[in-house]
């Protein structure tokens, strides 16, 4: 699909409160008014680095978040904010904060919040998605643009970034046997990319 006929359909999804976040059945998020030119390059400063050409068209034309994957892509400020009110700047600041600095992956930023301390980013320089959890940072290998289509066309995303694990049980409610399939650790490799 091209990067065009993507944008449209994610607006189009966007749009539908039934289908602008995976977990809208949990709360329709409220879509976040388009960025500004002038936000993102503010924002490019804070984090220190550029925002990839197709999160930033996502951002300045269909919403600064509030809509895609899991919870919805969080905004960058003046955008959606996550539960905790962050926007990108602050999640990643949180995120990635250490006493020295060292380390710090200037060019990854926060997507979306899977919950359970999971989240989705973006490597601003290559347009790969990476998952963040307690494990540190693994390597979809899908690019924002394959992740972005396979959101529109409906595919189920957490399929294809989590192993799963089965846990037999006994439902504490109705004492009857139980199966609950749980997610596990992400799918990819190690994250390698460029530390600042």
């Amino acid at each position: 699909m091209e990067e065009d006929s993507l944008i449209v359909a994610v607006a189009k999804r966007a749009a539908d409160p039934m289908t602008r976040t995976d977990s809208a059945d949990r709360g329709v998020p409220e879509l976040a008014p388009c960025a500004t030119p002038e936000q993102v390059e503010q924002a490019e400063r804070v984090l220190s680095c550029r925002i990839h050409p197709l999160h930033r068209r996502l951002l300045q034309e269909v919403g600064n978040g509030g809509f895609g994957p899991a919870d919805g892509l969080i905004g960058i400020p003046g955008g959606r904010v996550d539960n905790d009110g962050r926007s990108v700047v602050e999640l990643r600041e949180q995120l990635f904060a250490d006493h020295t600095g060292a380390g710090v992956p200037v060019q990854v930023v926060p997507l979306c919040d899977w919950g359970d301390g999971v989240w989705s980013c973006v490597d601003e320089d290559t347009g790969h998605v990476l998952m963040l959890d307690e494990a540190g940072l693994t390597d979809t290998d899908m690019s924002l643009h394959d992740w972005m289509i396979d959101w529109v066309n409906g595919i189920p995303l957490a399929e294809k970034l989590f192993t799963f694990k089965e846990h037999s049980g006994i439902n504490p409610f109705t004492k009857m046997p139980m199966t609950a399939r749980l997610r596990s650790r992400p799918i990819g490799t190690p994250y390698r990319g460029r530390t600042s």
